[in-house]
């Protein structure tokens, strides 16, 4: 039995008012570098810039984020995440929010690898107060090309006021031979989309998610980018918000 040596890193983003009623990004630690990229009066726009490779043997990577009362948090990565061949080791990976009383938080991330050789568990976990609104963008690809999928686990937990919305556990091993697994996810948001697109999946709370499993990233990508740009769209906050880098190709191969 292999014994990884474990390094954590914690990342912290929150967003809150200052006494004064400023709207204040508070951010720093772990494998990124955290930029805003523009701050009104309703909510802020912010980066993560990894500043080293991850995930490799041994990683405890942890992304913590506060969104107060009736703000608005769009958290942007800049680059997808590849685990590694971990050569018998292992490695973790979470994100943990909490979102506050009308505030929304707007996961913007892009294509999570599971590289052949690697073992992860994934998780994804927030906590969501009265009317806060969550969306949330999520491509996992189950290998590189060319080589079989890596052992990762992936749990989702989504409470609102304490009480289960998602609860959700994904196996590399029960999704083959299916490679690209997509998801959209919108909770507490009930807007109309433009008509033609995909039907969501609708959840017991009447929230939605659009998934769509593939074998090439492009695939999955042409039926689920135009349902995210409409809400995203819909969810800027500040002017400073750039373009959309593609999903179509996932980091690493």
């Amino acid at each position: 039995m292999t014994t990884t040596p474990t390094r954590t890193d914690a990342c912290l983003v929150s967003l809150a008012r200052t006494v004064g009623g400023r709207v204040r990004v508070t951010a720093g630690g772990g494998p990124f570098r955290v930029v805003t990229l523009g701050v009104d009066e309703r909510g802020a726009r912010v980066a993560l810039v990894p500043t080293r490779a991850q995930l490799l043997a041994g990683d405890v990577v942890e992304v913590r984020c506060h969104v107060a009362d009736g703000l608005t948090l769009h958290l942007r990565e800049t680059s997808g995440t590849v685990a590694y061949d971990m050569r018998g080791g292992s490695a973790s990976w979470a994100f943990a929010g909490q979102v506050g009383d009308g505030a929304r938080l707007v996961l913007d991330s892009l294509p999570w690898v599971s590289a052949g050789g690697s073992r992860v568990i994934r998780s994804t976990s927030v906590s969501l107060g009265d009317k806060a609104t969550l969306l949330a963008r999520e491509t996992l690809v189950l290998g590189r090309s060319g080589e079989a999928p890596g052992d990762l686990v992936s749990r989702t937990t989504i409470t609102r006021d304490g009480r289960p919305v998602v609860v959700e556990e994904l196996r590399s091993l029960h999704l083959t031979p299916g490679r690209i697994l997509d998801s959209v996810l919108a909770l507490g948001d009930a807007r109309q989309l433009p008509e033609g697109g995909p039907s969501p999946l609708r959840l017991e709370t009447g929230d939605r998610l659009w998934r769509r499993l593939g074998r090439e990233a492009h695939e999955t990508a042409d039926v689920l980018d135009p349902v995210w740009a409409a809400l995203d769209e819909a969810s800027e906050t500040t002017s400073a918000g750039g373009t959309p880098a593609s999903r179509s190709a996932a980091p690493g191969g």
